[in-house]
């Protein structure tokens, strides 16, 4: 093959790459509202460049350095930023999702996903009394302490990201109240991706 044909067959097929490879990406923002208040995500966010130091920190329960799996439990699906946004827009928005920081109250103030709500993970203990009020506005039913998750909501939760274990622990308290964990989402990148990312994150309480 001469030279010259040989550099255009090469550059239409990086061109059918690129082509290829930009049908794969997905738009890096989303709107929607949340409790009457319209929400905005968007990348190259300025707050979260300058948050991202903030949650590199690992979990210090850990004991060392750990790092959180892929998989949080047995039939609970991982997401990724794609699916996280996908989550907000048609289940949050929509009232048949709830997007949750298992984090402490103190740590979800340095910064947390916008559109989000604080559900500590130790707030699901079974010595807390307050357990089944949280259940229940989850969406559960009870019945005599039983509980009936038909109509609960779908729950996508995080963290601060693969190196914590609170969503690990609000998915296991979950769990073993009954919770169904095909409602149960995780998303393991947690504020660590997320501000690396320049997603848009909101500071302060909530």
């Amino acid at each position: 093959m001469p030279i010259q044909m040989m550099h255009v067959a090469t550059a239409l097929m990086i061109a059918a790459s690129a082509s290829h490879a930009q049908e794969r990406l997905t738009p890096a923002k989303a709107s929607f509202f949340f409790n009457g208040e319209q929400i905005t995500i968007s990348r190259n966010a300025p707050e979260a460049v300058r948050a991202a130091q903030t949650f590199v920190s690992a979990d210090p329960n850990c004991g060392g350095p750990c790092i959180a799996p892929m998989q949080i439990a047995q039939g609970v699906e991982t997401l990724g930023e794609a699916e996280v946004l996908e989550f907000l827009v048609t289940q949050v928005a929509a009232g048949r999702g709830l997007m949750v920081d298992a984090r402490a109250p103190e740590e979800r103030t340095k910064g947390y996903i916008p559109g989000t709500v604080s559900l500590p993970h130790n707030t699901l203990l079974a010595q807390n009394a307050y357990r089944k009020d949280i259940l229940l506005a989850l969406g559960a039913r009870s019945y005599e302490d039983v509980f009936n998750f038909s109509d609960a909501r779908s729950l996508l939760i995080y963290d601060s990201g693969p190196s914590s274990d609170d969503a690990g622990q609000l998915v296991a308290n979950l769990l073993e109240v009954g919770y169904p964990p095909e409602m149960i989402h995780y998303y393991r990148g947690g504020m660590q991706v997320w501000s690396v990312l320049g997603f848009s994150i909101e500071q302060g309480q909530s």
